[in-house]
Order: C-alpha cells, then sequence, then structure tokens
C-alpha cells in the first residue's frame, strides 16, 4: 500500500500528542455535594461505567487519526505500466580503422577486431527483448542495420563486415552522428550508444565535442571504450580524455580496456546499468482505500456519541 499525499502523515504525531496531554493533564474535579456517607462509600467502589470513562475519548481521537490516514489517500497498485517500447534501444558504433587489425599477441592470429567482434556478438546475444542497430566508422561513418530485434542479423553483420570499402581513418563524431539518426524517432525509455575506438578522432566534418551536444539534445547516452588490446611500442594511444568527457556530458560512462576479458566486462557492466533505468515498474491505475478509512471514523464518531448519550453519559 502507497499513499498519494504521504507528507499529511506526519499529522499523526500530532494527534498522538493531542490525545497524550488529554490523559496527562489533569482535569478540575467537579464539585459535588455529598449528603450522606454511603453515598460517598459507594462512589469510591470502581464499576465497570467508571473504568471504561476514557472508552469515549479513545473513540474520538482514532478515529481523529483514520481520518488523517483517509485524507493522506492510501491506495494499491492495479496496473503497472513502462514507457513504449519496454527495454533499451541500443546502437553499437565499431571503430574498424586500419589500427583495429593489429594483433594481439595473446592468441595467434586474432586481431583487436576479431577480439571486438566476438565480445560485441556476446553482448547482443544478451539483449533479451532490446532493439539493437549497428554503425562502423573509420573516415566515415555506415549504419549496417537499424534497430532491430533480430539478433542473429546483427550477429551476422558484426561477423561479416568489410571495413575496407571505406577509406581509412577514425571519425568518432561521426560515427557517434550516424549512431545518433538511427535513435532519433526512437520512443523507449532507454536509448544508448556504445562506442569503441582504440584511437583518436581525426576524420569527418563533425568533431566528437559536437556529436556530444548532439546526442545531448537528444537525450542520448554515449557509453564510450577505450580498446587496446595488443597495443605496440608507437601506436597513437586513445584520446583518454575526450571519450570521457563525451560520456560525462551525456550521463554515461568511459572504460579504458586494455585485454578482451575488461572488454568483457565493460560491456556488461553497461548492460547492467542500463537495465537498471528500465527495471522501474511504475502503477498507473490504482484500488483508493481511504473510503474505508473513513467509514470507519464515522463508525468510531458514532460509537463515542452514542456512549456518551447513553452508558457513559456524564453529568456535571
Amino acid at each position: 500500500m502507497t499513499f498519494a499525499t504521504p507528507a499529511l502523515l506526519l499529522l499523526l504525531p500530532v494527534v498522538a500528542l493531542l490525545a497524550l496531554s488529554q490523559v496527562v493533564l489533569p482535569r478540575r474535579p467537579a464539585d459535588l455535594a455529598i449528603g450522606s456517607a454511603e453515598v460517598l462509600q459507594a462512589a469510591n467502589r470502581p464499576t465497570w461505567r467508571v473504568r471504561l470513562r476514557w472508552l469515549p475519548s479513545a473513540l474520538r481521537w482514532s478515529a481523529i487519526a483514520l481520518a488523517v490516514v483517509a485524507i493522506a489517500r492510501p491506495r494499491g497498485g492495479l496496473a503497472v505500466t513502462q514507457m513504449p517500447s519496454e527495454g533499451i534501444d541500443i546502437v553499437i558504433a565499431l571503430d574498424v580503422s586500419s589500427s583495429m587489425t593489429v594483433f594481439t599477441g595473446v592468441t595467434p592470429g586474432v586481431t583487436r577486431l576479431l577480439e571486438a567482434q566476438q565480445v560485441v556478438n556476446a553482448f547482443v546475444g544478451t539483449l533479451d527483448g532490446d532493439r539493437v542497430g549497428l554503425v562502423v566508422f573509420r573516415s566515415r561513418a555506415r549504419a549496417l542495420s537499424p534497430l532491430t530485434h533480430d539478433v542473429t542479423a546483427i550477429q551476422h553483420r558484426v561477423g561479416n563486415m568489410m571495413p575496407e570499402l571505406i577509406d581509412d581513418g577514425t571519425a568518432i563524431g561521426l560515427g557517434i552522428s550516424e549512431a545518433l539518426t538511427l535513435l532519433e524517432d526512437s520512443p523507449a525509455r532507454s536509448r544508448v550508444v556504445v562506442l569503441l575506438t582504440d584511437g583518436q578522432n581525426n576524420a569527418g566534418a563533425i568533431s566528437p565535442e559536437g556529436a556530444a551536444r548532439l546526442a545531448v539534445a537528444f537525450d542520448v547516452r554515449v557509453y564510450t571504450i577505450g580498446f587496446v588490446s595488443g597495443a605496440g611500442f608507437g601506436e597513437t594511444p586513445v584520446d583518454a580524455v575526450a571519450l570521457q568527457a563525451i560520456a560525462e556530458a551525456t550521463g554515461a560512462q568511459y572504460y579504458n580496456a586494455q585485454s578482451q576479458e575488461e572488454l568483457v566486462q565493460a560491456y556488461v557492466d553497461i548492460s547492467e546499468l542500463e537495465q537498471s533505468r528500465v527495471g522501474e515498474r511504475r502503477f498507473v491505475a490504482f484500488r483508493e482505500y481511504a473510503p474505508w478509512f473513513l467509514l470507519g471514523a464515522i463508525a468510531l464518531l458514532l460509537g463515542e456519541s452514542a456512549l456518551r448519550a447513553t452508558w457513559l453519559r456524564r453529568y456535571p
């Protein structure tokens, strides 16, 4: 059970203090003229009417407490909803520049791009019910798949990309911009770009900073991953400062992955963060319990009035 206006429940301690003050503070006894000792002795023998003289006041204060609870509007949820297109709309932006073909040295014949493809395919397989799109970028960006629930199709695209068809370079800004294009009309509650690169922006008409501003305007979070598995001497390092700035500006995070295992963990963390965002359920239909509390308060007040008028009637 929840309350529509829970702040009103702060009145309950006030009611309790007022009720307690009535008990603690002594009342001025009435002056009675007693003309017989027998009458005085009879008055000193407590009867049930004397023992229960507190009952009407208790009923009144209980009724007031129930009325306070009623105006706070207690209710129980009946129907649950989430934003349209439950889950996440996520676009994977993958750097496929020539530096991604560097052999990692961990396993013979395995390149940085192959390790990234394996991790991305595994990640896509965990996105149950979420839509996924795919963008690759070198000197230009190219969308290989629009947002789709077809995980198998995305995995096929990831495993069979041909980056050599695009001139070499690293256009991080264009990669983000192309991903935002896929998300532009998305009604999903959580819209995300996960960008992986192993270098610095050196191509494209849109800077990474400008792309980040677009992402903020579109309310899209851009997670950035610097992947340098098997980095060799003299290789251009990842621009961690720029990638971190992009992530922070859009409310996301930057990951520095030095190995395939760290890359796996980065994608796991991203999935958990985004699933926690869409995991909240919101009640949109309620059963109101306030009338029942009001009926209880009225019943208690009627009981108090009946007792004061009959069995527990008091005389001045």
